[in-house]
């Protein structure tokens, strides 16, 4: 049986699925996060580096296709844990849909196809970062069923 990761979602009559990036995607990919992160000029989305990605088992960039064209993305990491016995956790990271096709439903499609990955892989919860000024951000994942107030994030950049 294909689980939800081999199969992707695909809805026909919006011709929109959700799969794996593959190298060929970077330079999409690369335009998405210069979306993100305006300001940031650093941003190099390289073929090899999605490669290396698609190779670790515990590691998953997402797209999200419209029509043939990448309208979102997000990234998954598996963590691997001792506290719970052999239960993982994922973390998300930098979930991007185009500002052209925010507000139809695509961000909540994505989010749901990660939580259902990280339902098979038995993840016993799901962290997600979000950049502090990115208050419509914060309320949609509100609306997903995130607690922004449960937990604090800091980071520090090497």
């Amino acid at each position: 049986m294909e689980t939800l990761y081999e199969i992707g979602i695909r809805k026909e009559r919006r011709k929109t699925m959700i799969r794996a990036a593959e190298p060929k995607d970077a330079e999409q990919i690369e335009e998405l996060y210069k979306e993100l992160l305006p300001s940031n000029t650093e941003i190099y989305v390289s073929n090899e580096r999605i490669s290396e990605v698609q190779n670790n088992p515990n590691s998953f960039l997402f797209v999200y296709e419209l029509e043939q064209k990448i309208v979102g993305t997000a990234h998954l990491h598996l963590c691997l844990d001792a506290l719970v016995g052999s239960r993982p956790f994922g973390v998300v990271e930098r979930v991007i849909i185009s500002r052209a096709q925010q507000g139809k439903g695509y961000g909540s499609e994505l989010m749901k196809y990660i939580e259902g990955l990280c339902a098979e892989k038995n993840c016993l919860k799901i962290f997600l970062t979000s950049g502090s000024s990115r208050t419509e951000a914060h309320v949609f994942y509100d609306r997903l069923g995130y607690d922004g107030n449960s937990s604090r994030a800091f980071k520090k950049y090497l």
